[in-house]
């Protein structure tokens, strides 16, 4: 069982002690109840995540400590292994207190996710100095890897690498060059991703964004720096997984493994816009007006249309996300369509959180364009979790291509 100690006062870091190996209903309550109590201790530190541009390291360190770093790491290294509604649910509790919190939950199960497809000594090498290791991600656009004996001479820029600063490794993908060219495979460009020590890359400077400010999401470099071929893979759809790795989990579509992140910060974000209003409606008096905001039929309407939007996305992308589980754990490979399906309710949850804290956001008035509105904050971190690649409004041109039978453009969906 585990166990919180919430004792203290101020900004004490909170201690747990989690257990491996549990699995089922049971856990889910468990992790997300652990989730709960350390929201207090998280929203403290919000706001010097936000002007700092990263979480601080109080919150990182309770993040681990808690268990929620290693939720997708196997169990034999260490991790939870839990099945990934519960992994949703509980970055969707953490990202109720601050959305960069949740989005940090990224780097440790993300990347723990991806390391299935690495050979085993690779896998083993990254948690080697322990299951809390956090592997960051920037996956566009294609560098470059010229194979060299016992592995790859890598060369690329990339964006968005988040939770960089505090993260051991970095996963990054890349074209594999014969000379000046792609080398070719039968279904195109061969495509390598490889896992770099962040100490062997150069994070520049670049986040100073609209919001998630404080994501760390800095650009990252590298110039022809040495990659094992133990951490690497090749980018495909059919692959073994590596001997930690066996479980259903490990079988899921490509696109699970960021969507049970991303999803659950952007339907977060949007309950935070309502519950802000809510409030606000309480006791605000627009201008021009002798009513308060709850009173107005115009609120009133657009309050009832957020709720709509808002929980009928979410209960589309947990029936989706628990359909591809279901799946999973039968050994039922999934069809490219199906794939789409679990893309199209990621998209649709992002598309519709965004569309609610936007709606919420305009019926507040004036009182969301001051900094010390939370409203104003929601606003610019749905405009920002919007554009995520995998995520973004053009992945609806992905699940339209997909239905009709044409090539996606977005190669991933097949993974």
């Amino acid at each position: 069982m585990r166990s919180t100690d919430l004792s203290g006062a101020g900004r004490a870091t909170p201690t747990f002690t989690p257990t491996s190996g549990e699995a089922g209903p049971r856990v889910d309550a468990e992790l997300v109840e652990i989730a709960r109590q350390l929201g207090p201790f998280i929203r403290a530190h919000a706001d010097e995540a936000e002007r700092e541009r990263r979480l601080t390291k109080p919150v990182l360190d309770a993040l681990a400590a808690a268990g929620l770093q290693r939720l997708l790491t196997p169990r034999t290294l260490g991790g939870l292994e839990v099945d990934p509604l519960t992994c949703a649910r509980v970055v969707e509790e953490v990202a109720g207190f601050d959305s960069a919190a949740g989005w940090a939950l990224q780097a440790g199960n993300t990347g723990a996710w991806w390391c299935a497809r690495l050979p085993r000594e690779g896998a083993e090498e990254i948690f080697a100095a322990g299951h809390d290791g956090l592997v960051a991600g920037s996956f566009s656009p294609p560098h470059r890897a010229v194979e060299v004996p016992g592995g790859y001479r890598f060369t690329g820029r990339g964006p968005l690498a988040s939770t960089i600063h505090d993260s051991a490794w970095l996963m990054m993908t890349a074209l594999v060059m014969d000379g000046d060219r792609p080398r070719m495979m039968e279904q195109g460009p061969e495509v390598v991703a490889v896992v770099l020590r962040a100490a062997d890359v150069h994070v520049i400077d670049t986040w100073h964004s609209l919001g998630m400010r404080g994501t760390d999401s800095n650009d990252v470099a590298a110039a022809e720096v040495f990659v094992p071929a133990a951490r690497t893979f090749h980018v495909g759809p059919v692959f073994e997984p590596g001997p930690h790795f066996r479980g259903p989990l490990y079988r899921l579509p490509a696109v699970a493994s960021v969507a049970v992140v991303v999803v659950p910060v952007a339907l977060a974000i949007a309950r935070g816009a309502i519950t802000e209003l809510r409030e606000l409606a309480q006791r605000k008096t627009p201008m021009g007006s002798t009513r308060l905001l709850r009173d107005r039929a115009a609120v009133q309407a657009a309050l009832g249309e957020a709720e709509g939007m808002l929980r009928s996305a979410r209960l589309l992308f947990y029936d989706a996300l628990g359909a591809a589980w279901g799946r999973a754990v039968a050994e039922e490979p999934a069809t490219l369509e199906q794939r789409a399906d679990l893309l199209l309710a990621a998209a649709h949850a992002v598309k519709s959180a965004w569309e609610v804290t936007e709606l919420m956001h305009r019926v507040a008035g004036t009182s969301g364009i001051y900094a010390a509105s939370r409203l104003e904050r929601h606003f610019r971190d749905a405009a920002t979790v919007r554009q995520h690649g995998f995520v973004a409004p053009s992945r609806l041109e992905t699940v339209g291509q997909v239905y009709l039978g044409v090539p996606p453009e977005f190669a991933l969906v097949a993974l």
